[in-house]
């Protein structure tokens, strides 16, 4: 074992006074999305959760966790900080260095530099930094994978030494030894930091302050967690959260956003469902909540699936225009909303090419021209033009003038909207109006289709968009 400094700090602390919450942040890396796994992280990631429970900590933690969501941890951690009587860091996972720099690596790294990890990576100098708030009554745990993941010019795996803060210790090695060492002996009850270290803990590092009579299990723990502590120990990843999210919403509930992560609106969604099956108010869930939630949500689904069917059958399968409008206006999201889409696209088709019928029997100038009015940009336009001898010039209205002559309905901007959507376009509010973020998409999609990027419909993208002519 190497001791870079020693420091016997508050050699008359004595027995610590409790005076509030003792708090730990605990993230366990093991599956990455690039990189090489260590699964054993992840496994045991709850029996570290479980451990720093067991003795009343304050848990704030994540399994495989991204660099969004480790930021949004050490946020909330922050917060606990200056008010906890302990503060510990608990961080595993693949570890990366460059210089006198460790980083420990999210889930969704993706970088060929060692700048490309200073920025998307937290290094183990802040997560320090952030325990020096607590000088003398915190530790940094770090368990390494002890892997070569990924192939960075000029990084190397593993931790190197850092300059730690003043009032900081750090124990450092593999995240097997690092894990069983938390658990078999540093929060063992009335166990002293200095006590532990004097004893064998193999090849393990220890570096920073060391305060003599530091106790990290120093409290009598209620029988009883609090809500926030009981959902904590479900363990429960993005994933998860995710389907939880999506249940909420199909049972009508407004989680502003199906993220996976668990912000006020979802909370704010999870109190409100809470309040309707009669249950204790907390936004945090327990097994048996999402087990019914679960269950709610899936005989929901089931039943619209139902409805949408049965709605389907009443109005949209009989292939008229008003129909398939109907049963968009209902279900502009439904199974049959893409073929009412189409069906109503070529039914606007076969309207271009009625008009031009007429024109042709009458062969006048002014049959021609009034085919023009109706669409300014129909499918021969061009042979219109040239029967009446008018140059392009004439005939063409202003961008604006062509959408409005498109006489598009409510349904019909709907289903613009929503096509441009599913294409990937960003359209605003999918409400039938054409603000200023729908006419950026129509003129993005316009731009990327060769075609003349007004912002405004025509007749050409409509065929290219709804039937893909």
């Amino acid at each position: 074992m190497r001791i870079l400094t020693f420091i016997l700090a508050f050699l008359s602390l004595g027995a610590m006074a409790v005076q509030a919450q003792n708090v730990a942040l605990v993230i366990s890396n093991g599956y990455y999305e690039d990189g090489a796994d260590a699964p054993s992280i992840s496994r045991r990631h709850q029996q570290l959760v479980s451990a720093f429970q067991a003795q009343g900590y304050e848990v704030i933690e994540g399994k495989d966790q991204n660099r969004v969501e480790i930021r949004q941890l050490l946020k909330h951690f922050e917060t606990k900080i200056a008010t906890a009587d302990i503060a510990v860091i608990s961080l595993q996972g693949h570890m990366v260095n460059f210089g006198e720099k460790t980083w420990l690596l999210p889930t969704d790294v993706d970088v060929a530099s060692a700048t490309g990890v200073e920025f998307r990576a937290v290094s183990l100098g802040f997560f320090a930094q952030l325990l020096a708030q607590a000088p003398s009554r915190s530790v940094l745990f770090v368990g390494d994978s002890g892997r070569a993941a990924f192939d960075i010019p000029g990084v190397s795996s593993g931790i190197a030494r850092i300059n730690l803060p003043q009032g900081v210790m750090m124990v450092s090695g593999g995240f097997s030894e690092v894990s069983n060492v938390i658990r078999s002996r540093f929060l063992q009850r009335n166990q002293r930091v200095i006590d532990v270290l004097r004893g064998d803990i193999g090849s393990l590092e220890i570096e920073g302050d060391i305060p003599a009579s530091l106790v990290l299990a120093n409290r009598r723990v209620a029988a009883v967690n609090t809500a926030e502590q009981i959902e904590a120990g479900l363990g429960l990843d993005r994933r998860a959260r995710l389907l939880i999210q999506k249940d909420l919403v199909t049972l009508g509930f407004d989680t502003r956003g199906v993220d996976g992560l668990f912000g006020n609106g979802t909370r704010g969604a999870i109190r409100e469902w809470q309040r309707r099956q009669g249950l204790a108010r907390t936004g945090y869930l327990t097994t048996a909540q999402i087990s019914i939630l679960r269950q709610q949500a899936e005989t929901a689904r089931m039943q619209q699936s139902a409805n949408d069917r049965q709605y389907w059958a009443r109005t949209g399968a009989n292939g008229t225009a008003r129909g398939l409008q109907q049963y968009l206006e209902r279900y502009p999201n439904g199974q049959f909303a893409n073929r009412a889409r189409a069906e109503l696209a070529r039914m606007n088709a076969n309207t271009d090419e009625q008009a031009w019928s007429r024109a042709v029997r009458a062969d006048t100038p002014e049959s021609y021209r009034q085919y023009l009015h109706d669409f300014p940009n129909g499918i021969y336009k061009n042979i219109a033009r040239a029967r009446i001898g008018t140059p392009p010039v004439v005939v063409e209205n202003s961008a604006q003038r062509v959408e409005a002559a498109l006489r598009l309905n409510t349904i019909s901007r709907l289903l613009i909207e929503q096509r441009l959507a599913d294409l990937g376009y960003r359209t605003g509010p999918r409400d039938g109006a054409f603000d200023l973020a729908t006419r950026q998409g129509i003129r993005s999609y316009q731009q990327d289709r060769g075609l003349d990027p007004t912002g405004y419909v025509t007749a050409d993208m409509i065929r290219l968009l709804l039937l893909g002519q």
